[in-house]
């Protein structure tokens, strides 16, 4: 099962020397902490790019309400492009939101990354808000989308 995921949601864990499957991320039991799970960024320095992918048809929602993890723990991010070779993403999105790291993590959010390079947050109370964007694309043209993060 861990081979053939392509997503690479899942991964082997060895524990009192047997073989566990475990879930990388996408948690939707509220009870999982992600401090035993996931490394914590503790420095912008960490990142060079931290991207959500949506649709056009989600942004103005978003611009208003800001990301919200929905269903899950966490609001996911990419640690690149949708065209790196190690980025895993929905081939239909075309808006992409940059996560200014500096401000998040300065306005107190909580930010990890799972083994398989997808940054992770809950948020302020499961939601990311728009002052904590540094800029909108859309995708695959990087066209620059116009908005207010103040």
């Amino acid at each position: 099962a861990v081979r053939k995921d392509n997503k690479q949601q899942f991964s082997l864990l060895e524990e009192n020397r047997e073989l566990l499957i475990r879930a990388n991320q996408g948690h939707t039991i509220m009870t999982v902490e992600s401090e035993r799970l996931l490394k914590q960024i503790l420095s912008a320095d960490e990142m060079i790019v931290c991207v959500h992918g949506t649709y056009k048809r989600n942004l103005e929602s978003i611009l208003e309400l800001g990301l919200k993890r929905m269903k899950r723990l966490h609001v996911h991010f990419s640690s690149g492009l949708p065209t790196d070779g190690e980025v895993i993403s929905d081939e239909m999105l075309n808006v992409l939101i940059y996560l200014d790291v500096r401000k998040a993590l300065e306005e107190g959010m909580k930010l990890y990354i799972s083994d398989n390079k997808v940054i992770l947050t809950e948020g302020f109370d499961g939601v990311v808000p728009v002052k904590c964007f540094e800029k909108i694309e859309s995708w695959p043209d990087r066209k620059p989308i116009p908005f207010s993060n103040v």
